[in-house]
């Protein structure tokens, strides 16, 4: 609508400027802080063509337009001449012989407001009237012309009849056809093939102009549908919030017009057949209670190759009709409940798997920018975290666990803090240190030991052991500075039990290896950890790297010398996790 009043307000404003020409000048140089205004009149175009003054605008295409968006953005589409203003687009765009196939980068000019100019008016009625009632006639009086070489047959019949293009195009080629059953294509002639045109001559229109009812229904289809019931209604909002929150255009409101190549228009209510206005350009219109006739579907979908059509019938639950929309969406893959994908994030392998798992389009590498998850939940408790859902959304993965609640609030105010176990810092044996506390295991540090002492011979055998405890009856010595192994063969001998760390780089490994010592039990497989409460066939899995075992008051702890981003350690808290952050010891 906005533009609508902005085309107006440029013609008013060009209209000033030509009447008063000598103010003009000094006009714009007035407004030149202006720059919204000025802009817009700088960029307005105004072409004269066949009798009517034009205001266009000067559009470069981006990725992702196509013409249909671009005239519904401009409130194009619900203006009475439409027809008209497709017929100008195609005149004043001669490179886009193809209104499905515009590219990023093209220029384009796009009419926004047509206006006769005076004296034209008159004619532009009386060529309108009289094509009307050719076409309307019986009886229509007709000449055979011969084709002569270099002849087109718009050519001869503009130079005969000068009849405008926008009716030569729109109706009197079509009744050329009609008269011509063996002209497949009149841009197609021969030199001597012999064309039969209708007469076109004002007398021949100085009748009254009578067309029939069928002759209306072929210029303009609409179609009327049923009352809506709760059933349809229900439907109608559960696939809205589904393909709005894939980020996909979903209209069921106002009316759609879907133009006609060869003229005419077809007009649906939007609340009885949606239309759904996919990235790839596809677009889909949604017959939620069959109720398009058959022929009607054809007409579209033989008019425009992006067009596709979804009959739906009383008998479809609400999977049937998602996987009848989905069939007809043309994405790149959809995996359905059962099936997983998998991809990989840093450390962590992901397992996606839901009702519908969509990948619009293939990516590089076949790595997909952007992925789906649709599920059917029963409660809130079988609801993805809102910490994964976040995480997943940084990698270009959508999450919509669908029940008919309330799409979950803004993630980032959702997300906990991350609890993780620190160490202490400026302390000895570090790691060590903090595994036998979380063992519950009391110890010494820098313990000197007598392993030899004899007084009355003088000889005496005293070391340093680097942490010193008793486990069950039994000394224990860990070593991290490194004992030469005679010394600590000599320790074995005197029934100690040494750890030696000495010159160990792998953090993981120590850490097994400081378990084992202890005599804690531990898992060092790769975790699986299962993102929702409900079944593996529609769930997100999560593998984490890293070491589990039980602390002295019962609580699980994950070492990983692994990076965890922030989400994935809330998730880890909530499952029940202390996250041990190995790569803090690096140092």
């Amino acid at each position: 609508m906005r533009i609508k009043t902005v085309a107006g307000q440029i013609a008013i404003f060009l209209t000033f400027l030509i009447a008063f020409p000598c103010l003009s000048a000094s006009f714009v140089q007035g407004k030149e802080k202006d720059t919204f205004s000025i802009s817009l009149v700088q960029q307005a175009k105004v072409k004269k063509m066949e009798g009517r003054e034009v205001v266009c605008e000067t559009y470069k295409v981006k990725d992702g337009d196509y013409i249909w968006k671009l005239l519904r953005q401009r409130g194009l589409l619900k203006r009475p001449d439409l027809d008209e203003l497709i017929s100008l687009l195609k005149s004043m765009n001669k490179s886009l012989t193809n209104l499905d196939l515009i590219h990023p980068g093209q220029t384009i000019l796009i009419p926004l407001n047509i206006t006769p100019i005076r004296g034209d008016a008159e004619k532009e009625k009386f060529f309108q009237k009289s094509i009307m009632g050719i076409s309307s006639l019986e009886d229509v009086n007709l000449e055979n012309y011969v084709v002569k070489p270099g002849d087109s047959l718009t050519m001869v019949v503009h130079g005969k009849y000068k009849i405008p293009p926008k009716y030569l195009y729109y109706e009197y080629l079509n009744l050329v056809q009609k008269f011509n059953p063996t002209l497949k294509n009149p841009d197609i002639i021969y030199p001597d093939q012999v064309i039969r045109l209708p007469i076109f001559s004002p007398e021949i229109v100085r009748m009254p102009i009578r067309i029939t009812k069928e002759k209306i229904a072929l210029k303009k289809t609409e179609i009327t549908p049923s009352e809506d019931t709760e059933q349809t209604i229900s439907l109608r909002q559960k696939l809205r919030d589904i393909f709005n929150q894939m980020d996909e255009e979903w209209i069921d409101t106002g009316k759609q017009f879907i133009p006609l190549k060869a003229g005419g228009q077809i007009q649906l209510k939007a609340d009885s057949f949606p239309v759904l206005n996919l990235q790839s350009g596809i677009r889909l219109i949604i017959d939620l209670k069959n109720e398009l006739p058959e022929d009607i579907s054809q007409l579209i979908l033989a008019d425009w190759e992006d067009y596709r059509i979804v009959h739906l019938s009383t008998d479809d639950d609400f999977k049937t009709t998602m996987d009848k929309i989905l069939a007809a969406s043309n994405y790149y893959k959809i995996l359905k409940s059962g099936e997983q994908f998998k991809i990989k994030s840093g450390d962590i392998g992901i397992s996606i798997a839901g009702d519908w798992v969509i990948i619009p389009h293939r990516g590089e590498k076949d790595i997909p920018e952007k992925i789906a998850v649709i599920s059917f939940i029963n409660n809130p408790s079988e609801q993805t975290p809102m910490v994964i859902r976040t995480y997943l959304e940084k990698l270009g993965i959508k999450i919509i666990d669908y029940s008919g609640l309330p799409v979950p609030k803004d993630m980032a105010d959702d997300i906990p803090i991350e609890k993780k176990i620190s160490i202490e810092k400026n302390i000895d044996f570090p790691l060590p240190t903090l595994l036998l506390n979380l063992a519950g295991q009391p110890f010494s540090s820098k313990v000197k030991i007598p392993v030899y002492q004899v007084e009355e011979s003088g000889f005496n055998l005293i070391i340093q052991a680097d942490l010193f405890f008793n486990r069950q009856g039994k000394d224990c010595i860990i070593d991290t500075t490194g004992l030469s192994p005679g010394i600590v063969s000599l320790l074995k001998k005197h029934q100690f039990l040494v750890l030696s760390l000495a010159g160990e780089k792998d953090l993981n490994r120590t850490t097994e290896l400081i378990l084992d010592f202890l005599g804690l039990s531990y898992d060092s497989k790769p975790h699986h950890l299962m993102a929702a409460y409900r079944d593996e066939t529609r769930n997100i899995t999560l593998t984490v790297p890293g070491i589990s075992f039980y602390d002295q008051e019962g609580k699980k702890i994950l070492a990983t010398d692994k990076k965890m981003p922030e989400e994935i350690v809330s998730f880890l808290n909530q499952k029940g996790y202390n996250l041990l952050e190995l790569s803090q010891f690096k140092d």
